[in-house]
């Protein structure tokens, strides 16, 4: 089923325009492409209609990111695909996103690199004089990074896509953030809860100009902190998100102790060992490695050293059941209960 592409829109005809023609000329994949206007006043509604094969849908208003995206998915099916209007898209960007999302079946959500994006999707120091620069410069960075895939806590929500399976599973966006900022966090933490992974494509590079819409509604300077501070603080009291729900590294770790797991299952130990210890240097404050490190081991005959690890597991997460079970048996087991409890009470102390 081909890809619907979603496109919401308010007004800022030429970029419109661009972005829409980019799509047209560099997209080889099946799509179907859906153009959201929402309540647009300088043409960009009257264009929209004029663009050959396109689902067109008209708001009486401007609907926000989230609310134009809403509109576009009763029209879609199949993956989807959202884009903000100000962004140009070079040849063979749907395909690297198309073969990153089907890497695996628990990704849930790919995104590519960009020149204007917050996070880790940013490549910094790009300027293009044209469309063949840019196709150039796609070409020699899928060349270089070719299937590479890795995992963040969020993708930045102008450029996106969405397995048709989780869509339906978690739904819409939700429209509380108003014309914009944090609708993809939030939409990003729910796909997160559903059990799958998020992942960037750093072999898919989509150029953006950034922000002309909201820059163009006077949302600049104290106005646009006011409207980030307010969303911000409409995501943090709705989802109370844990630490590891908003940290790349722990993304990326919890992903590498899968593979160790997977290794361990199979009968290589060492393997695992290096996994993990892989996994530490990425998020060396994410207890879970520390732990399960320990755990092999002590299977493996190493009891000091897995007590140790069993201790530096607490040491970042004293409230971890597991890492402090393990600790009591090792101690129990090397005769250090007297050694275990004077750790527990000093970690104690520290975190209070």
């Amino acid at each position: 089923m081909p890809t619907s592409i979603i496109i919401p829109a308010y007004n800022q005809l030429a970029y419109c325009r661009e972005c829409v023609q980019s799509v047209l000329a560099n997209t080889e994949r099946p799509y179907r492409l859906i153009l959201v206007d929402n309540g647009s006043t300088d043409g960009v509604s009257e264009y929209f209609d004029t663009v050959p094969g396109a689902t067109v849908l008209h708001a009486p208003e401007n609907l926000g990111f989230a609310g134009g995206v809403n509109l576009g998915l009763e029209a879609a099916e199949g993956h989807l695909l959202l884009l903000n209007s100000d962004t140009v898209v070079p040849a063979g960007w749907l395909g690297r996103l198309e073969e990153a999302l089907l890497h695996s079946g628990d990704v849930g959500m790919v995104g590519p690199m960009s020149n204007c994006v917050s996070g880790s999707q940013q490549i910094d120091g790009l300027e293009f004089g044209s469309i063949e620069a840019l196709n150039a410069y796609a070409r020699d960075l899928a060349e270089q990074k070719r299937g590479v895939l890795r995992d963040v806590a969020r993708l930045v929500g102008f450029c996106v896509l969405i397995r048709d399976t989780v869509a339906q599973a978690v739904g819409r966006f939700d429209e509380v953030y108003g014309i914009g900022n944090f609708e993809d966090d939030d939409y990003c933490l729910r796909v997160l809860r559903a059990g799958y992974r998020l992942c960037v494509a750093e072999d898919c590079f989509v150029f953006h100009y950034g922000s002309r819409t909201l820059l163009s509604m006077g949302m600049v300077n104290e106005a646009w902190r006011a409207l980030i501070d307010k969303n911000q603080a409409i995501f943090e009291a709705k989802w109370q998100a844990r630490p590891e729900e908003r940290s790349d590294a722990i993304q990326q770790a919890v992903q590498m102790n899968k593979r160790a797991q997977a290794a361990l299952a199979k009968g290589d130990p060492a393997g695992a060992i290096r996994m993990l210890k892989e996994a530490i240097e990425v998020a060396p404050y994410f207890e879970r490695n520390y732990n399960d490190l320990g755990v092999i081991l002590w299977e493996m005959g190493k009891q000091e050293r897995a007590y140790h690890q069993f201790a530096r597991a607490l040491r970042f997460n004293p409230h971890s059941l597991e890492a402090r079970e393990n600790l009591r048996h090792a101690a129990e087991a090397l005769d250090k209960r007297a050694e275990a409890e004077t750790l527990l009470g000093r970690i104690r102390e520290e975190k209070t």
